[in-house]
C-alpha cells in the first residue's frame, strides 16, 4: 500500500495577473467546431500519425516500475496475464511490457487505423503475444475482438482524456465487459 501513496504535491498560488487574465479567457469553442472535430477525430488522429509517424512518443519503459500492481494482479510467479491496452497507438507502451514480460499476452487497440498499423509492421509485433485491432471505443463492441471475460488487466494511459466526457460511460462499460471484474460482479450478485 505504500507503494501506492504519492508525494504530495505543493499547490502554487497564482499572481494577481495570473487570475485575471484566467477570469478574461472564458471563450469556448463554438458547438459548429465541437461537432466538427468530434465527427472528424478518427481521421484527425490519422493525420497525426501520418506526420509524426513512430517518433512522437517515446516508449513507455516505465510502466511497470510506475505501475506495480501490473506486477501483483498475478497470484503466482510466471502466471500468464492478459491485458487491454486500450489507445495503445503506434506499442509505446506495448512493446516494452511484452519484452520486460514473456508472460503477457495483450489485445491492443486504437482508434486510428495507421497507427494499428504501425503497430502490425514493428519488428517486435507477434501475432502469438499480441492481437491489435482498430477501435472506436464509443462505438465498436470490444467482444469483437476479445473474448467476454477474458482480460486481466486495462491499461487506458492518456485514452479518456481524448473521449468527450458524455461518452467515458460508454467507454468504461464497453472494457468492463470484457475483464475479470465482469464475472467477478456476475459471481457476487448471484449470491446476493
Amino acid at each position: 500500500m505504500a507503494s501506492l501513496q504519492r508525494k504530495r504535491l505543493q499547490t502554487r498560488v497564482l499572481s494577481s495577473e495570473e487570475k485575471e487574465k484566467l477570469k478574461k479567457d472564458q471563450v469556448l469553442v463554438s458547438d459548429f467546431k465541437q461537432q466538427k472535430l468530434e465527427k472528424e477525430a478518427q481521421k484527425n488522429w490519422d493525420l497525426f500519425y501520418k506526420r509524426n509517424s513512430t517518433n512522437f512518443f517515446k516508449d513507455r519503459h516505465w510502466t511497470t516500475r510506475e505501475f506495480e500492481e501490473l506486477r501483483s494482479c498475478r497470484e503466482y510467479e510466471g502466471q500468464k496475464l492478459t491485458m487491454l491496452e486500450a489507445g495503445c497507438g503506434v506499442g509505446n507502451c506495448l512493446f516494452p511490457l511484452l519484452e520486460e514480460d514473456l508472460n503477457i499476452f495483450a489485445y491492443a487497440c486504437d482508434f486510428s487505423p495507421r497507427a494499428v498499423e504501425y503497430v502490425k509492421q514493428n519488428p517486435l509485433y507477434n501475432p502469438e503475444r499480441c492481437k491489435v485491432f482498430q477501435c472506436d471505443l464509443t462505438k465498436d463492441d470490444l467482444l469483437d475482438h476479445v473474448p467476454s471475460e477474458s482480460v486481466d488487466v486495462v491499461l487506458l494511459i492518456f485514452v479518456l482524456s481524448a473521449i468527450h466526457p458524455e461518452k467515458m460511460n460508454l467507454v468504461l462499460r464497453n472494457i468492463y465487459k470484457n475483464s475479470w471484474l465482469s464475472s467477478l460482479w456476475t459471481r457476487v450478485m448471484k449470491k446476493w
